[in-house]
């Protein structure tokens, strides 16, 4: 039986989603031949040679922290570019795979060209709501959502048991078109790493900066574990605005701060990582498995992680991470303290963060993708 021919489309290149595309596209495509359609600005780097890169959408130069860049000549250029996705049909691929949220320009031209219609599309759903602030959730929760419901999907993956029973509870979907494949752990960075060793008493808050990610949790927390551990350092690294943050971080002693306020490059991403003892991700919320926390599991980082949504399917209390109540300074202080005093605990805690990276790999991710591809493709067995 010849190879499937799997389209991956690839509407923008900033943020984490180039990352993630390239991660799967480069493990299906052991399997299946591979195209990813996307904007001019797609690192080809990301790619294996395996991969074949077709660009064919303008740059869109906005993201979700400087949703102000949309209202541009450049913008709507780049959005009325997603009419060329008519160019599918010369490629008449057997499978489809959208792995970026939807935007609303690329739902209308995937509609008014009924490609829905002509060849099944998968559709990976990252989270099921917006984390993050109202204008932020006005635009990702009610207007994607919104113009997700003009695509036929064969297939919508979800990345946690949790987020699949919460869609299939607000929407009127088959739970056959639903299904759970883990977000993979992204190797991708590994690349980048030198012989850096790890730092003693270095925790790290890594990601955007945003309401969500419980940095205002962390700081309250902090004066409490430096009364144990003065020695404590804390890497802050991320793009967003760290201004309502300033009082917290002036009760603490300044020197316990590194601070990247900034889209963090690759490379750099990968030395913050190695030098880090454990990291702390200490959401409010979440819908959606966390990036950050399988940048962790590549680097065979413990973790200490809020016990919201999903995030228990993927982090083990007590076996590759501590798992605290939200919103709680006192609970995340005390874990914190006891991973950094425990060496005995936290050694074993990184000999499980390996193991659960294997489960997570990217071959394993595309396996269970390809089952799927096979499922739905139109191509006769």
């Amino acid at each position: 039986m010849s190879r499937l021919k799997v389209i991956f489309i690839l509407p923008y290149d900033w943020g984490g989603m180039p990352q993630y595309t390239a991660e799967v596209a480069n493990a299906v495509a052991k399997y299946a031949n591979v195209m990813v359609i996307g904007s001019t600005g797609i690192p080809k780097s990301y790619f294996s040679d395996d991969v074949t890169i077709i660009k064919i959408f303008d740059k869109l130069n906005f993201s979700m922290n400087h949703l102000h860049n949309i209202i541009s000549l450049q913008s709507l250029r780049a959005l009325l570019s997603f009419r060329n996705i008519k160019a599918i049909y010369s490629i008449d691929p057997d499978v489809i795979h959208i792995t970026t949220p939807l935007l609303p320009p690329l739902a209308f031209f995937l509609y008014i060209n009924r490609i829905d219609r002509k060849y099944p599309v998968v559709y990976t759903k990252h989270g099921l709501y917006s984390n993050s602030g109202f204008f932020k959730k006005l635009f990702e929760e009610y207007t994607l959502n919104f113009f997700e419901r003009f695509i036929s999907f064969k297939k919508v993956i979800t990345h946690t048991q949790h987020d699949r029973e919460e869609l299939l509870a607000i929407r009127n979907l088959d739970s056959a078109k639903v299904t759970v494949i883990p977000h993979g752990t992204y190797e991708f960075f590994k690349q980048y790493q030198k012989e850096i060793p790890m730092e003693r008493n270095t925790i790290l808050f890594f990601g955007n900066i945003r309401e969500y990610k419980g940095l205002d949790t962390l700081l309250s927390a902090i004066p409490i574990i430096t009364k144990r551990i003065p020695a404590l350092k804390v890497i802050i690294a991320g793009e967003g605005d760290l201004t309502p943050y300033t009082p917290q971080m002036e009760v603490c002693d300044r020197s316990t701060f590194e601070i990247h306020n900034e889209f963090v490059p690759d490379d750099l991403v990968a030395s913050l990582f190695q030098r880090s003892t454990l990291v702390v991700l200490p959401y409010t919320v979440m819908s959606g498995m966390s990036g950050v926390l399988n940048v962790a599991y590549a680097f065979g980082k413990p973790v200490v992680v809020s016990d919201v949504g999903g995030l228990d399917e993927a982090v083990e209390d007590g076996k590759n991470g501590l798992l605290v109540p939200p919103g709680d300074p006192q609970a995340l202080a005390d874990a914190i303290i006891q991973l950094l005093d425990d060496q005995i605990l936290r050694s074993k805690m990184e000999a499980n963060v390996k193991k659960k990276a294997d489960d997570l790999s990217w071959d394993n991710v595309a396996k269970k993708t390809m089952d799927l591809y096979n499922e739905i493709s139109i191509r006769d067995p």
